[in-house]
């Protein structure tokens, strides 16, 4: 079949610039001296105009039609059609050189972020996210909207997601989970954190988190880990999917689970078969999915009493202070519920609520009924009201998030959505492995992967979010499986 043979080879050109733009990224924030920024953004512009314009040309819309029409493709071709058909029809719309001018601007308002975090002066960042927020708008014109132009946004990353559906989310949500909040604060009795205090050397943090990701089973070969200012991960290609961590040397706890976060996303692309990489659905069934399988790995796994049984002898290895610390005092003191100033930190009570005030800020921001020089006070406005807290600096508030920079403008409530996908995912894997918490005790992470690989991993972007749940658990996303989760964990622990 002709067509499908050109198909593939225009995506595996797409996918090798892609791959190009993934090292550059990943360079640039973790290695590139700081005044390599400048050159930087202009061979990233060149490189994403030219995935670009391959993948909103007429010869790829050509192939889409035919292949559409086309009921003897496999089920992973057909899945390529469909999705890369779904963005094609979105994108064609936008002018390559609006990509060009937006990955320009996004390397420097990167570069400028970092610097404004540093500085914890947010009037360094503001013209170029003003800059970065223009263009989210104009792309919400561009990929059309029925209610809301963040609902274009939202579909980029979360298929079917709109503000609507966001809102019947978060209400009932906000409903069950802030009375809990305020009964743990009032009548239950926090774990002791006191065996936290102290200082933590950076290099046996490092060397503590890479044991984290060997238990979890991410692979070295095929991968590494690097300091960076915010964690993030990314797949390079076939083989290289990459892990960054910070550290902070008062605290152990952000560290060791900014680790697992990530390294959960990464075992998610390790565990997608090659052929996905080059038909555009080797970045999973959605970002609230992928986001299932690292707070999976942080959250129900990293913060469980199974998983401290094993690891603290571990941690006493390379910190000898918690030779005597038992394995209950560190599992409590790794889910104290505390409102706190930072989403990553946060814990699983609270953590929602961070994702509220993005939500809010970000769907003003995009049919502007919020300013971008008006974030900080609104910031720390909707800190207060949804988190309890007010940030004292902009480094701790407004400019914590790498995303605004990247431009990724509807990708936070899939953070939330991660959260609900994992306790229901988690649900159906303590049905199918009975064994599941003596299996992690003993230091065995290998048959929780294997169902992941099996149900989630493989498929990548196969099949969208809602049928992939669909086809495991047996039914939509119900967030009543989170609120079970949250409420009989902290109950227990909180001694209610």
């Amino acid at each position: 079949m002709k067509a499908l043979e050109a198909y593939k080879k225009c995506l595996t050109e797409i996918a090798t610039l892609g791959s190009a733009l993934s090292i550059l990224s990943w360079d640039q924030q973790t290695n590139m001296p700081k005044k390599g920024i400048a050159a930087r953004s202009q061979v990233a512009g060149k490189l994403s105009k030219m995935a670009f314009e391959l993948s909103v040309s007429d010869e790829l819309g050509r192939y889409i039609e035919d292949l559409e029409s086309q009921p003897d493709l496999s089920e992973i071709e057909k899945a390529s059609v469909a999705r890369v058909g779904k963005e094609y029809r979105r994108h064609k719309a936008i002018p390559p050189e609006v990509v060009e001018e937006l990955t320009i601007t996004r390397s420097q308002a990167q570069s400028a972020w970092v610097k404004a975090r540093e500085a914890s002066d947010f009037s360094q960042f503001e013209p170029l996210l003003a800059k970065m927020v223009s263009f989210q708008q104009r792309f919400a014109e561009y990929f059309g909207y029925e209610e809301h132009p963040y609902d274009a946004l939202l579909e980029g990353f979360e298929p079917g997601l709109t503000v609507k559906k966001l809102k019947g989310i978060i209400e009932p949500l906000r409903k069950e989970t802030v009375p809990f909040l305020k009964r743990l604060m009032a009548e239950g009795t926090a774990p002791d954190t006191s065996i936290l205090d102290g200082s933590f050397d950076i290099d046996a943090q490092r060397a503590l988190t890479r044991e984290a990701l060997e238990l979890i089973t991410y692979d070295f070969d095929a991968g590494n880990l690097s300091d960076v200012a915010h964690p993030f991960t990314i797949t390079i290609a076939p083989g290289d999917v990459r892990v960054t961590n910070r550290y902070l040397e008062k605290e152990i706890f952000p560290g060791l689970f900014g680790a697992l976060h990530e390294g959960g996303h990464a075992l998610y692309n390790q565990g997608m078969p090659e052929e996905l990489f080059y038909l555009e659905l080797a970045n999973g069934s959605s970002n609230g999915i992928h986001e299932s399988q690292s707070r999976m790995i942080e959250n129900l796994i990293g913060r469980s009493l199974p998983f401290w049984t094993y690891f603290q002898p571990q941690m006493a290895k390379h910190f000898p202070q918690f030779a005597s610390t038992s394995p209950e005092a560190l599992f409590g003191a790794a889910n104290v519920v505390r409102p706190s100033l930072i989403r990553v930190e946060a814990d699983e009570v609270t953590y929602n609520f961070h994702i509220m005030v993005r939500f809010e800020l970000e769907r003003g921001l995009i049919d502007g009924s919020v300013r971008v020089a008006d974030l900080p006070r609104l910031w720390n406005e909707a800190m207060e009201e949804y988190v309890g807290v007010v940030p004292p600096n902009d480094a701790l508030g407004v400019l914590q998030d790498v995303h605004w920079s990247m431009g990724m403008f509807g990708y936070f409530p899939s953070y939330m959505l991660g959260n609900l996908y994992a306790a229901q995912l988690y649900t159906s894997i303590r049905e199918a492995i009975p064994s599941l918490d003596d299996q992690i005790q003993s230091g065995n992470l290998r048959p929780l992967v294997e169902w992941l690989r099996e149900n989630v991993h493989r498929h990548g972007g196969v099949y969208e979010p809602d049928e992939l749940m669909q086809r495991i658990t047996g039914s939509s996303l119900d967030s009543s499986h989170y609120v079970r989760y949250v409420v009989d964990k902290y109950s227990d622990i909180y001694a209610l």
